[in-house]
């Protein structure tokens, strides 16, 4: 019996000194982290690589933003969280620039949104504004990268573009604005495709997430003035000498909904308007909801509008007509500074 306990605890004992010999980084080493690299491109209504040359030169006024999420899966339940990987911002969307290492073994989420001469208009000293802002705060601005960014900072912060899938944007007199005249163009990507085999090509289908509108009045008296407003858009005003506005971009509020082919995106919006005349109470004469079209010019008439600004006999007409895919008719950015 003596004997066998000899044994055992000799056993123990080489044991115990053989463990103690294994560095302590082999005992509890995790799985390496591999990458896969993967490529983007942007398509849709703002193709680049369908751009003449001298619309994606250094000359461009379009500025890009693009999100990349991780899709962690929760320990407790079979639902994902989404945490930030990475982001950039591009005035340069070239497939060269569009290249990003993700780890393996997780799906992500890919956002786009591009902002017709944002280079100009969302610039401020430090960087670009709303949507471009890179913490929750929105105190910090986004710089240019021309490539992504981890998400995940040296010191332990967090930089992400949050606002991308907001209406909202930065600039005078549109900050706090849910429905900015913007000419904005949004897209997505579910699940990239990831590949080993070979580089795979993600395009990123970006399209217009505005529709176009035209305000008329006829018969509006010499000393009254209409203000009509589309939402929480900016103030249009409209008079018997100014009886016409321009043509001016309202931007669709949800940017997460799926352009599809042959199928018309809508997005509801209530027009007031209201008659202001010297001496006398404003008076509202119309408060009415229109379905628009993405990428569809609305022309808005009023007519037969009472002398005292009343809501008896004012008649709307609207009409819509396609904008098509000419650029020219992209009107220049009306929310600057």
């Amino acid at each position: 019996m003596k004997v066998q306990n000899f044994l055992f605890t000799s056993l123990v004992c080489i044991c115990l000194t053989v463990s103690s010999c294994i560095p302590e980084k082999d005992l509890h080493e995790e799985k390496p982290v591999t990458y896969t690299e993967v490529n983007f491109s942007v398509g849709g209504d703002c193709s680049v690589t369908d751009k003449p040359m001298s619309r994606a030169d250094a000359s461009s006024k379009e500025l890009y933003g693009i999100n990349v999420a991780m899709l962690v899966k929760n320990a407790n339940d079979a639902n994902f969280t989404s945490k930030p990987y990475a982001y950039g911002i591009f005035d340069h969307a070239s497939v060269q620039n569009l290249k990003l290492n993700l780890i393996d073994g997780y799906s992500y989420r890919v956002s786009c949104t591009m902002i017709a001469d944002g280079v100009d208009s969302l610039a401020q000293n430090s960087g670009y504004v709303r949507p471009f802002t890179i913490d929750k705060n929105r105190t910090n601005f986004g710089k240019l990268s021309n490539k992504f960014i981890t998400s995940e900072r040296p010191d332990g912060n967090q930089e992400y573009l949050y606002d991308l899938e907001t209406a909202q944007i930065g600039t005078a007199g549109q900050a706090n604005i849910l429905r900015p005249f913007i000419k904005r163009y949004h897209g997505f990507i579910e699940t990239p495709i990831i590949s080993k085999e070979a580089p795979t090509q993600n395009d990123l289908e970006v399209y217009r997430r505005y529709f176009g509108v035209k305000l008329k009045v006829v018969g509006l008296q010499d000393g009254l003035k209409m203000k009509i407003q589309i939402d929480d858009s900016p103030a249009i005003w409209l008079s018997s000498s100014n009886a016409e506005s321009e043509s001016t971009y309202v931007s669709m509020k949800n940017l997460t909904a799926k352009v599809e082919p042959n199928r018309i995106l809508t997005d509801n919006g209530r027009v007031i308007a209201t008659v202001y005349k010297e001496g006398k109470e404003p008076e509202q004469i119309l408060n009415y909801t229109i379905a628009f079209k993405r990428n569809y010019m609305h022309t808005i008439a009023l007519s037969d509008i009472d002398h005292c600004g009343t809501p008896s006999g004012v008649k709307i007409k609207v009409d819509e007509e396609e904008m098509g895919d000419d650029g020219q008719q992209d009107l220049p950015w009306q929310g600057g500074n």
